[in-house]
């Protein structure tokens, strides 16, 4: 099952349903109007952006499909397999027009380069094939991991292609050659993702163990080792000016670094399960980042980044069981670090009083002192059943203690002006 969310709002407008297994991957066509998904059922699905509907079943792969990716021109698409091939479909007939099969293993994903002339494709056999979209011939085999490839990505040029390994490996190759022209060595685990910079003269790449580096490509040496994760880096992106890295990883958290310094400008904690991807999104005064979590949950948080530490606010999300609440914000926080206090605040969680509770609590104060000057009833005043408590006067007082230095002070004069009550009516 899929379900497409209105960015603004965080309002579900359709949910996808059709594939009979778990959903591999999710893909938007470049011009929007179309989605792809892909599933461990060996099937592709398409599925029309405005309406929801399934507009073709894309049937050929003999085994779990695990990702899609679009051509830039929107007009193909490519499927990555068990099986050990790559497809290209046609998604206006739903066509398939070549099956690329030379990989030896599982094949894991496929790139397009940026003209979308070439496409490269990767997997367990730990190679990178470059193959000609035109022809379905392939061009090169680039051998020299030694472990399977975890990820390819093209150089915005589309001159470069960079893979990132389990042999703890990054490697540089002329996409028009197929020669290798770095290996990159400084992780001490295997690699889970590699992005380039916007200006190509730098990439990052993430570890299975949580290690981040930035590279300077051309001299060829680590800037950076980024230090904070705990666990796999799943997704790497480069801010369009190229001064920002935000990560997602299998620890819970979302990191902002500043590729000047190195340091760590912001951090998102608090995710009920791993971050499996991000997507930044770039406006005049301030930057928006969705996150999507292995549990289902989709956010929405904004990012100001004219302040240092950047502060980042959760505007919505789709957690089950999230109270969303506007214009408040909670007082005091007891029992927290001191970084989970900044956190709240960072997210505009904490910091000014909550007016509404205040009010709440002086309407229940007005109406306890009420209660108070009513007569006590006679013994001959027959009570309603329905208005009788089991529970105890020891019971009630016990709880108003523990709520002391816990509740709202305001909540706590509540609460006692109700057991003066029950005292003075006993």
């Amino acid at each position: 099952m899929v379900r497409i969310w209105d960015v603004e709002t965080g309002t579900c407008h359709h949910t996808l349903r059709g594939h009979h297994n778990g959903v591999s991957s999710v893909a938007y066509s470049p011009q929007g109007d179309q989605i792809a998904t892909s599933s461990y059922d060996y099937a592709v699905r398409l599925w029309k952006t405005e309406s929801g509907e399934c507009s073709h079943i894309l049937i050929g792969h003999q085994n779990w499909v695990l990702t899609v990716a679009y051509s830039p021109r929107g007009d193909l698409l490519a499927s990555a397999s068990y099986d050990n091939t790559v497809r290209l479909w046609d998604v206006g007939s739903g066509e398939s027009r070549h099956t690329l099969s030379g990989h030896t293993d599982h094949a894991l994903g496929a790139v397009y380069s940026p003209n979308g002339n070439q496409i490269a494709t990767y997997g367990l056999d730990c190679t990178i094939r470059i193959w000609s979209v035109e022809t379905g011939v392939c061009n090169y085999i680039l051998t020299g991991h030694n472990e399977f490839v975890r990820k390819v990505v093209h150089s915005p040029q589309g001159d470069r292609v960079v893979s990132a390994s389990d042999d703890s490996t990054v490697r540089v190759w002329d996409a028009e050659t197929g020669d290798c022209l770095h290996i990159l060595i400084g992780h001490s685990e295997g690699l889970s993702s590699v992005t380039y910079s916007p200006s190509s003269n730098q990439i990052v790449s993430g570890g299975m163990t949580g290690s981040l580096k930035v590279w300077d490509l051309e001299a060829r040496t680590c800037l950076w080792t980024l230090v904070g994760h705990s666990g796999s880096v799943n997704r790497i992106f480069y801010s369009s000016r190229g001064d920002l890295i935000v990560t997602a990883g299998d620890d819970k958290s979302v990191r902002f670094w500043d590729v000047a310094s190195g340091q760590c400008r912001a951090v998102i904690q608090g995710f009920q399960d791993c971050v499996e991807d991000i997507v930044w999104i770039e406006a005049s005064n301030v930057n928006y980042l969705i996150t999507g979590c292995s549990d289902g949950t989709v956010g929405r948080w904004k990012v100001e980044m004219n302040e240092d530490p950047c502060p980042v606010t959760l505007q919505w999300s789709t957690m089950t069981g999230a109270l969303n609440v506007n214009d408040a914000s909670i007082q005091d926080a007891r029992g927290l670090s001191q970084l989970n206090k900044q956190l709240l605040v960072q997210r505009g969680a904490a910091g000014e009083p909550v007016h509404r509770l205040r009010e709440a609590s002086k309407k229940l104060a007005t109406m306890a002192s009420a209660v108070s000057k009513l007569q006590t009833p006679s013994d001959k005043t027959k009570v309603d059943p329905a208005l009788t408590t089991s529970v105890s006067m020891d019971q009630l007082e016990q709880w108003l203690e523990q709520g002391k230095g816990i509740l709202h002070q305001d909540v706590v004069d509540v609460v006692a002006s109700i057991v003066n009550v029950i005292h003075k009516h006993k």
